[in-house]
C-alpha cells in the first residue's frame, strides 16, 4: 500500500482506464446479442444517457474516491496523471460513447461520418474524464479535510 501511494497519480488513470475498456468491451458484446432487439429511439435515448453515462461517472467516482481517501490522492496529482489517462485512452481506445463523446463511425441522412481518430477521441475522453476527476477530487478532499478536523 505505501508503494501505491506514492504512485498514485499513476494508478488512478490506470485503474480507471482498464475499468472503462473492460466496461466498453462488454457493452459492446452485449450489444451484440441485442442487436436484433428494435427499442424505440426513447427507450434507446434513456437507456444510453442514464445507464451508460450513470455506470461511466460511477466508475470515474468511485476510483477518484477511492483513492484519495485510501492513496492519499491530491489535486497536484490528479493533474499529473491527466497526461496519463491521455497516452492511455490514445493507445487503445474501443470505439463507443464516453460520457458524451461518440467515436465510432455514423450515418446521419445517408452521409456516412468516419469513426473520431484515436488522437482526438483521447483529446475528448480525456477532457471530460478529467473535468469529472478534478470536480471529484475537490469535492473528496474537502470532505476528508472535514473530517480529520471533526476527529482532532
Amino acid at each position: 500500500m505505501k508503494h501505491l501511494k506514492k504512485l498514485n497519480f499513476v494508478v488512478l488513470p490506470l485503474a480507471i482506464w482498464v475499468i472503462t475498456v473492460v466496461y466498453v468491451l462488454l457493452n459492446k458484446f452485449i450489444g451484440t446479442f441485442t442487436q436484433n432487439m428494435e427499442p424505440s429511439p426513447v427507450i434507446l435515448t434513456i437507456l444510453v444517457l442514464i445507464f451508460n453515462l450513470g455506470l461511466q461517472l460511477l466508475i470515474i467516482c468511485a476510483s477518484t474516491i477511492y483513492a484519495v481517501k485510501k492513496l492519499d490522492l491530491t489535486l497536484k496529482r490528479v493533474v499529473i496523471s491527466l497526461p496519463i489517462l491521455y497516452l492511455l485512452f490514445g493507445l487503445f481506445s474501443p470505439p463507443s460513447i464516453y460520457l458524451f463523446v461518440f467515436t465510432d463511425k455514423w450515418s446521419f441522412f445517408s452521409v456516412q461520418h468516419p469513426a473520431m481518430p484515436s488522437w482526438k477521441a483521447s483529446i475528448f475522453i480525456t477532457v471530460q474524464y478529467g473535468i469529472v476527476m478534478l470536480i471529484t477530487t475537490l469535492i473528496a478532499c474537502r470532505k476528508k479535510g472535514a473530517n480529520d478536523q471533526i476527529a482532532r
